[in-house]
């Protein structure tokens, strides 16, 4: 079978942050170039949290810019930003609870920062509750001896920007209990530079959502297969990549880009 098949029956979640009015002219030109893709799944439900002076007036924007494209859209805002990865954390978990709350039993995830293209629809897959890609970057090769071998058949780390999840088989996805004692902590540190990560040891959105798949005993399925998977270890490896989200890598039509890569 192929990912057409996922994705015809799942409803598309995607998140995202606005800070200006220039951010809202970007979103248009990434739905814009995502339209033939997005137009597949059954609904759109968009999860977006907001900073600058008028974050009302950038929630109307938002609203505007979607519905033009998809009316009938859900459209969930964020009352409170709590930065780039609980604020990332707390948008995942408006998506999914939306779909609980409303029996969608398939979600494919996304943001809106993630470009889609025609490959995507024939990767090539098995059936599984779970379709991800794995987050790799150069210091994680290097704690396993740049051995392709034991990453291959042994790492799981799934990128949070895009995957694929039967939520009927979950019970929740992020806990809000863990998010909300992570804010209490980062809150109380003096000129706190948003890497958690460097507070609060092995926090990161892919291991809680590692976490997720795991509890739920989720069966997996990688949307690469292993030539293409060492392909990319071996780019990450040479280049000595860090960013294990591969912004503006496109693998089999999925891009999680900057601007740069329009």
């Amino acid at each position: 079978m192929t990912f057409k098949e996922v994705m015809e029956r799942s409803a598309y979640g995607t998140i995202g942050y606005i800070a200006d009015p220039g951010d809202l002219q970007v979103l248009e030109r990434h739905i814009v170039h995502n339209l033939p893709l997005l137009r597949r799944f059954t609904q759109v439900i968009v999860a977006t949290n907001y900073g600058g002076a008028s974050p009302h007036e950038l929630a109307t924007g938002n609203r505007e810019v979607w519905r033009r494209y998809f009316p009938d859209c859900a459209m969930l805002d964020s009352r409170h930003n709590r930065g780039h990865s609980i604020g990332t954390s707390d948008l995942d978990n408006l998506v999914f609870d939306h779909c609980k709350a409303n029996d969608i039993e398939w979600l494919c995830k996304g943001a809106n920062d993630v470009l889609l293209s025609a490959p995507v629809l024939d990767i090539e897959i098995e059936a599984a509750d779970f379709y991800y890609l794995n987050a790799i970057s150069y210091s994680a090769m290097r704690q396993q001896d740049f051995d392709v071998a034991r990453i291959g058949g042994q790492l799981f780390y799934p990128q949070t920007s895009f995957y694929a999840i039967d939520v009927s088989k979950t019970d929740f996805l992020i806990d809000k209990g863990f998010l909300d004692r992570s804010w209490a902590i980062v809150t109380r540190i003096p000129d706190y530079n948003g890497r958690i990560w460097e507070h609060i040891p092995k926090w990161s959105c892919e291991f809680l959502l590692r976490k997720c798949v795991l509890r739920n005993g989720l069966t997996r399925c990688h949307l690469m297969d292993d030539a293409q998977f060492r392909q990319l270890l071996s780019l990450v490896q040479e280049r000595a990549i860090e960013d294990c989200s591969h912004k503006n890598l496109t693998i089999n039509g999925i891009c999680h880009c900057r601007e740069a890569a329009l």
